[in-house]
């Protein structure tokens, strides 16, 4: 009965039209709706979670300066690291940076501040709600119908943005996603306390099949004592792969010093890796982040980019808004933009990550080992987070294999 009047109470209060319409709450959305609604602008912000932060499933690495480039605060980091390990199951190599090189993110505070920092700017929120369709009007996409625990109806915007994730669910229904025909990569992950101290500043990652097929494995800091602990597999539909839990357990064992560490809690969750959708921007419509597969392929990061593409988002729609055009010609410079900040670095991800993922053997992994550990740590930041195959390719010994993986 409460629920009820409190629903009744919500419809009367809840107005119907706004400068725009963000649809899911991650980083991208969030994002997108902090900007906007710092800007003054009139921001419905959509969640289907009825709790602000979940799901909570990402390995969160990133470097230094993204809490700067978004005035994040701290608090949102409770690991960092100033190693960066790169390892197979026959040899390894540590860069030590000596001073803070990045940081992990707890996945559920920020997304949580993200939201908060759109209210406090006056957007609205609607948790617990999916946008079911896209309203259409004139060709041109003018609105949401939802449903969830509010009950259900139709609101309208100038501007939707679908942030709602790798189901992508109203690009999918205007045919923006047509092209997305890979199979979804999965990752799991454990959260282990009782870790040593040894770990608690080295962002690592670990190849070949012996570790996890057709994937990579990683363990990433979140300060004392406690790592995250996880396993990726790429095209997990068709490499065949069964129990990606069974792959998780058998990597953790491989690790004698987490034998006393124990784990708190689980999570996982499937994206799409494939460099991109062909656009991401029709009339009245923009999509970002997971929605349109804005994930890096060569070690699956996407909250820095999800943060980007928010931000990148939210720039063109304040142009659209001033300019009273809502057209894909004026939207689509959201794609320009875009394809602009990932250059040609992405397409050699996509070329490298089809190699080492799809068909490379550990014997070539560990050949792949032997040239990456000739590296400077400069240098292999600037693969690693920047995509920067150039640096890469200026190195002698580093060219003779990496031509073979990058070529067309």
């Amino acid at each position: 009965m409460l629920l009820n009047n409190y629903k009744k109470m919500f419809d009367k209060n809840l107005d119907k039209k706004f400068d725009v319409i963000v649809v899911g709450a991650g980083p991208a959305g969030g994002q997108c709706a902090r900007e906007l609604s710092e800007s003054g602008k009139k921001v419905l912000l959509i969640e289907r979670s009825s709790e602000i932060g979940q799901p909570n499933f990402s390995s969160g690495g990133t470097p230094l300066e993204t809490l700067k480039d978004f005035d994040l605060p701290l608090s949102l980091v409770p690991g960092k690291w100033s190693k960066l390990l790169i390892g197979t199951t026959s040899r390894s190599k540590v860069w030590d940076y000596e001073d803070t090189r990045g940081y992990v993110f707890d996945f559920k505070d920020l997304k949580k501040f993200l939201v908060k920092e759109s209210v406090k700017n006056g957007a609205k929120l609607l948790i617990g709600t999916s946008a079911k369709e896209p309203i259409v009007k004139d060709g041109r996409v003018v609105g949401v119908t939802y449903s969830g625990m509010f009950g259900d109806g139709e609101l309208y915007a100038n501007v939707v943005v679908d942030a709602s994730g790798p189901v992508g669910v109203l690009a999918s229904k205007v045919g923006l996603r047509e092209k997305v025909i890979c199979s979804p990569s999965i990752g799991v992950e454990y959260s282990l306390i009782n870790t040593p101290e040894s770990i608690s500043d080295t962002l690592a990652f670990y190849f070949g099949t012996d570790y996890v097929p057709h994937g990579y494995g990683w363990i990433f800091p979140m300060g004392k004592n406690t790592v995250k602990i996880g396993v990726a597999v790429y095209n997990a539909t068709d490499n065949g792969i069964g129990s990606l839990k069974g792959v998780l357990d058998k990597f953790v064992s491989q690790f004698p010093e987490l034998k006393d560490a124990e784990p708190i809690d689980m999570h996982g969750g499937s994206i799409y890796i494939n460099g991109g959708i062909d656009s991401y921007s029709t009339d009245g419509l923009i999509v970002i982040g997971d929605a349109g597969a804005q994930i890096n392929p060569f070690a699956g990061e996407g909250i820095r980019h999800g943060l980007h593409s928010g931000r990148m988002a939210s720039d063109i729609i304040i142009k659209a808004i001033e300019s009273n055009d809502f057209s894909k010609k004026t939207l689509e410079l959201y794609d320009k933009k875009w394809n602009k900040y990932i250059g040609s670095g992405w397409k050699h991800s996509l070329s490298v990550s089809d190699k080492i993922y799809g068909s490379m053997s550990n014997d070539k992994i560990n050949e792949m080992m032997d040239v990456i550990s000739r590296m400077s740590k400069e240098d292999i930041f600037e693969v690693g987070f920047n995509y920067n195959f150039v640096k890469a390719l200026s190195l002698e010994a580093v060219m003779t294999w990496f031509k073979d993986i990058i070529k067309k």
